[in-house]
């Protein structure tokens, strides 16, 4: 029951490339809203939500990389 709950490595490497690729969308998304703010008040919003993607999208690459770097082979 206990491995049930926790994400084999395929699994695990799987459901965060997915995040990525929802977040990209995302983060793309929102960058042209961005753009077209039609006042600063509105743009400074959009803005912040588009930083704080960035900074899950960040968090999302640094557990992909250490899942790949745990899954290397030892040298």
């Amino acid at each position: 029951m206990a491995s049930e709950s926790v994400p084999q490595p395929e699994q695990e490497l799987s459901e965060i490339k997915g995040a990525l690729d929802v977040l990209f969308t995302l983060r793309e998304e929102l960058a042209t809203w961005v753009e077209e703010a039609q006042n600063e008040d509105r743009k400074e919003e959009l803005d912040n939500v588009y930083q704080h993607v960035l900074a899950i999208e960040s968090e999302y690459h640094r557990r992909l990389e250490a899942i790949l770097n745990k899954s290397k082979p030892p040298v």
